[in-house]
Parts: structure tokens; C-alpha cells; sequence
């Protein structure tokens, strides 16, 4: 049924929630322009992916419907082979794939190659002779850094590759799709849904829990990638970015739908655009988990892809896709380990209703209902019950729909308080962990909420803006990142780095976006001169760990996986104390911010909210 611009004003006015307003304002949107929309929706989170395109391109041109720029021969109707417009951004120019670039090399026009050519390299590589050995840990980098045993490649950087000494050896060429004498091509993909009013509330959120929205996001890629170039052994290449306009629906993506058009975007970029690997726009440059599919499929490099999916997954994928957020199998287990350890057979201590409390836990878990999470979440819930005798109790599996997250948000909290749940673990997005704290506060539920670490949920920012009188005192759990103090440090190893690259200060929140980057950069010079995905399959399992307990970022790790982070620390969250920001609201981490791999969680009540 329609409803009137009058009925909307007074709805709207009713709902002072931001996210509330915002998906009530895109579900308005959306019954009076369904017509234009293709599949109905707009973007929605894959756990901590919300992107949105600025009505502006990097390079200043106008946006497309699409959310790329606009060059006149594409509004003349002209377009990449693929159907598509694919830009290239290097050197400030813009012009359609295809066709010569700034940089001085050309990659061939037309499409039409198949998939199994993708990965081809040319002729002139297979002529070339053999590179020379990459010395490593001796000598002087190409930044002029002395290089020696345990000395990084940006030697203020706890997570950069181990140092190489500055290559003159030759690179072979063309040696994959993508690759030239002088370039590595990275495709920054665009979802054909990128835009709405989902998105822009999204936007918003993001900027009120302190995180950049994509559109800055995009920004700092582009004012990141010339300084990793010039500081990264990249054996006579350098990074060439180019906006790539996709037709992936971004929503159906993140609910591991929408394959066949995510497939369509790769054998383009792979076929057409030849580049030779994949970030998003915006979302901290994290892929989905149908794209990775489609990378294995057209034999693409995607350096942060389908975040906290499980190994199994990624073991699939090899080598093409990869991810420094821990996979959800390792939590899975570390989960099971903490409630079994820690919290089962005991009183609901920290619950904010006085007969929960004087309950023996009860657990209930909110989750995406997409196979790779849901499969983790089985995972840890079994363990739970067959190792810990526990019953893992409640399960309310919601859809990753921005525009319908506070109906199910007050569902799952109407759910939970029927049955008496003592304990919520919040196995999803931010924005649902903020609306379900909304709900239950409506409903006069209020349980302990138990954090497992994913989709920055374990951020300040996302936790000041729950509900204080359900979270303040109420809210602890597991976390994969760092301190936010830490890695937002203003004197930091991300901040430094753009104060480098930018003679700026980092923007808040730009952290993020600095150590994705910095992955993929170190993957490329880990690969060595012969660029191959099987080269930085090698080179990455060869990295020694990074980072470390107290880092920003906390500890990287990829020696027998394809994921970084591998361990966890404990924290909780407390209104009064101040923060990275001087705002107050933050989380404080136990045992001086040790962290935790499987096996090594104690047995003992967790020392959070002391005196209670």
C-alpha cells in the first residue's frame, strides 16, 4: 500500500533513532521508486562492509547512476567491451580500459578472452631469462633504508614484509594477467549498487561510531598507493589502480547470492579490464564471498576477500583470495572455549536485570543467516555442547538487509526475552549489535551482551552509540583488533605513514585502510619478480609473523593459513573511561592486553568490571 509524503514526514519525525531513521527512510524510498531499482534493495553490511560512493569520482568527474565517474564518451553511450565503464584513475587521468594509460604502458583493448587465458602471461615473459635473486635482509632498500636481519621494509612498521635490498634484476615481463614490465593493475570494484539511501544512512552511522565513510575510504586508498609504491620492492612495477563499474548487486552479495552478476564483474575485470587483482570500494576494500568464488573461477588476486569466512573456504580459494580478519572457524572454537571455560554453569553476573542475574547463563546467538557464518556459528555451538557439556541455547539467524535490520533486531530481542536468555553473543554486524540493544531496552530486557569480536562491534565508536543502559557495565567479550588507542594513535605507525604519504594528519579512522593496503603490498613484494598468485601464495606463507600483543593491529600471522590474525584478547566496555579520541567510552582489555590463541584461554571467571 502507497503511503503518503504526510503519513512519511510523521513516521520519520516519530523515530529519533539515526539507524532506525535512516532504514525507514530507505524503505520509503524504496515502495515509491521500486520501479528503478533492479533487485529492490540497496547495500547492505557483510559483517563490516557498508559501502557507499561519494557523487564524485577520486579524480573530480561526475558520478554515473552506477557510482563511478562519467567521462563524456560514456555519457555519449560509449562503454568497455564488458558493458561496464572501467577507469583508469594513475597519474590523475581518466580514461576507458583498453585504451593507453598515463603510466606509459598500454594494456590490449576488446575483450572476449576466456577465462582459462586469463592468467596467461604473454609471450615476452616466457622469452625473458631468468631474474636474479632477490636479496633479502642486507644491502639498502629502494627507499634507502639499511636492510638487515629482522629490519622491515618501512622500518617504523611492525607489520611491513621483511626487508629486501633495492632490485635490479629483472622481473620477466608480462607474467601474469594484469602484470607488465612496469605494472601490477588493481581493479577497484564498484557494486551497480552502491548508491541509495541505505547507504547513505550507513554512511552516516559510520561517521557517528568514528569509522571514514567510503567515500573517504577510497581517498586514503588513493593517497596510500604512490607512497607503498615508492617504499615497497616492487621489482621495477609499481600499483595501477582502476575504478572498475560492476553489475554485482552488492545486497544479495553479502547474503552469498547474487553469484552469477559477482561472475559477470570478474571474467570482466579479468577478460577486459586485465587486471590482476580486486578491492572493493570502500568496506576497508573487503570482497564478498560470492566475488572470491568468481576469483578462483577467473583466476583473480583478491587481497581482502569474504571477511571472517571460514579456512575451509579460503583453502578453495587458493591462491587467489585472502584476508587479514581472522576466520570464523579459529573464533568459532576460541568462542566455544571462552563460554566453556569461563561463563558456563555460572550466574549471569554481569546482566542488568536482577532475576537474570540470579540465573545460571543461558545462552542465545544472533547471527547472519548466510552458510559460511552460520556454518561457524554451528561449529562453536557444537563444541560447546559435545567438549563443554553446555547447552548452546538460543539462535535467531537475520538477514543482511540494512532496510529491514530494526524489524529483526526487535524480533531477535522479543525471541530472547521470552525465553529468559541471560546471555546475547552478538555473532554479527555493528549496526545490528546497536539496534538489538535498542529493542531490548524498549522491552525492559536486559541480559549481558557477549562480544565475539567480528564486524567492529569491538570498536569505541559502534559501542557509544548502543544503549548505555544496556551495554554500560553489561558488555564484554572476545576481540581480534588492537586497541583502538593504539592503532589511531596520532604518532601511531598508520598516522605516521600517512603523515608520510600525505604531509597530512590521518583522518579518524583511517587506520583501517592503512594496514589492509599494507597486506596487499607485502604480499606483492613477498611474491618476488615473477608475479604470479602462486608466487604470493609462497612468498605469504613465508612471511615470518607480525605485529605483536601490544600493536596496533594485534598479531599477523599466515604460515599455514590465508587469513592474518590468529589470536584474541579479552575486553569490556566502560562508558566513563576516556578514549583514543578524548571522548568518553571505552574498551578496557584484562590481563594487560595479553592475547589469547585456541587452547590458551584460562579457566577462571573473566576479571572484568572490577568490584562486581
Amino acid at each position: 500500500m502507497a503511503v503518503s509524503r504526510s503519513e512519511e514526514s510523521q513516521a520519520l519525525g516519530e523515530t529519533h533513532n539515526l539507524i532506525a531513521r535512516g532504514a525507514l527512510r530507505a524503505s520509503f524510498h524504496l515502495r515509491r521508486y521500486m520501479p528503478l531499482y533492479a533487485f529492490g534493495t540497496v547495500w547492505v553490511v557483510m559483517l563490516a562492509l557498508l559501502p557507499t560512493i561519494d557523487h564524485r569520482s577520486s579524480n573530480g568527474t561526475l558520478a554515473t547512476a552506477g557510482g563511478g565517474a562519467q567521462t563524456p564518451a560514456a555519457s555519449a553511450g560509449g562503454s568497455a567491451d564488458n558493458g561496464s565503464t572501467a577507469l583508469s584513475t594513475t597519474g590523475g587521468s581518466t580514461v576507458a580500459s583498453g585504451a593507453a594509460t598515463t603510466t606509459g604502458s598500454s594494456s590490449p583493448g576488446g575483450g572476449g578472452s576466456s577465462a582459462a587465458a586469463a592468467g596467461a602471461p604473454t609471450a615476452s615473459a616466457a622469452a625473458a631469462g631468468p631474474p636474479a635473486a632477490v636479496q633479502t635482509g642486507t644491502g639498502v632498500t629502494k627507499a634507502g633504508v639499511a636492510c638487515s636481519k629482522g629490519v622491515r621494509q618501512m622500518p617504523s612498521s611492525l607489520y611491513a614484509a621483511p626487508c629486501v635490498a633495492k632490485y635490479s634484476g629483472g622481473n620477466n615481463g608480462a607474467t601474469y594477467n594484469g602484470v607488465t614490465p612496469d605494472t601490477i593493475k588493481i581493479a577497484i570494484r564498484i557494486p551497480l549498487d552502491s548508491q541509495g539511501p541505505n547507504a547513505q544512512a550507513v554512511d552516516q552511522v559510520n561517521a557517528a561510531g568514528g569509522q571514514l565513510t567510503n567515500s573517504q575510504q577510497n581517498q586514503m586508498v588513493h593517497d596510500l598507493v604512490p607512497y607503498f609504491n615508492k617504499m615497497f620492492e616492487l621489482y621495477g612495477r609499481h600499483v595501477q589502480l582502476v575504478d572498475f563499474n560492476g553489475k554485482g548487486n552488492a545486497t544479495l552479495e553479502a547474503q552469498s547470492k547474487g553469484q552469477e552478476a559477482a561472475c559477470a564483474d570478474a571474467n570482466a575485470i579479468a577478460s577486459s579490464v586485465h587486471a590482476f587483482g580486486v578491492i572493493r570500494y570502500g568496506g576497508f576494500l573487503l570482497e564478498s564471498q560470492p566475488f572470491a568464488e568468481c576469483a578462483l573461477q577467473y583466476k583473480l588476486y583478491v587481497p581482502q576477500g569474504a571477511p571472517y569466512f571460514p579456512e575451509q573456504y579460503y583453502q578453495r580459494w587458493n591462491p587467489y583470495v585472502w584476508a587479514t580478519t581472522m576466520d570464523c572457524e579459529r573464533i568459532a572454537h576460541d568462542v566455544a572455549e571462552y563460554q566453556g571455560k569461563r561463563l558456563t554453569g555460572k550466574k549471569a553476573k554481569w546482566a542488568g536485570d536482577p532475576m537474570l542475574q540470579a540465573s545460571n547463563r543461558k545462552f542465545a546467538t544472533y547471527v547472519p543467516d548466510n552458510p559460511g557464518y552460520g556454518r561457524c556459528v554451528t561449529i562453536s555451538q557444537t563444541v560447546l555442547k559435545t567438549k563443554y557439556g553446555t547447552d548452546p541455547g538460543d539462535r535467531y539467524n537475520y538477514a543482511l538487509d540494512v532496510s529491514q535490520f530494526p524489524s529483526l533486531a526487535a524480533r531477535g530481542a522479543v525471541q530472547f526475552n521470552a525465553n529468559h536468555d541471560t546471555t546475547v553473543v552478538l555473532a554479527c554486524d555493528y549496526i545490528s549489535m546497536v539496534l538489538l540493544t535498542q529493542a531490548a531496552a524498549q522491552q525492559h530486557y536486559h541480559p549481558e551482551w557477549f562480544l565475539i569480536g567480528v564486524a567492529l562491534t569491538d570498536t569505541d565508536g559502534f559501542a557509544r552509540i548502543t544503549d548505555q543502559s544496556e551495554t554500560a557495565g553489561h558488555l564484554f567479550g572476545l576481540s581480534q583488533a588492537g586497541d583502538d588507542k593504539v592503532a589511531n594513535d596520532p604518532n601511531g605507525e598508520a598516522a605516521l605513514g600517512y603523515k608520510a604519504a600525505t604531509g597530512k594528519a590521518m583522518p579518524r579512522g583511517g587506520a583501517p585502510v592503512y594496514f589492509q593496503l599494507l597486506s596487499m603490498f607485502n604480499q606483492l613484494q613477498a611474491a618476488g619478480p615473477v608475479l604470479t598468485p602462486e608466487t604470493i601464495a609462497k612468498g605469504t606463507h613465508a612471511m615470518p609473523p607480525a605485529g605483536s600483543e601490544k600493536a596496533a593491529v594485534g598479531t599477523w600471522d599466515f604460515s599455514n593459513d590465508h587469513t592474518g590474525i590468529n589470536d584474541s584478547r579479552e575486553i569490556y566496555w566502560d562508558p566513563n573511561s576516556t578514549a583514543y579520541d578524548g571522548k568518553k567510552g571505552d574498551y578496557l582489555a584484562t590481563y594487560g592486553g595479553r592475547r589469547f590463541s585456541t587452547g590458551q584461554w584460562p579457566r577462571e571467571d573473566p576479571p572484568i568490571y572490577p568490584g562486581r
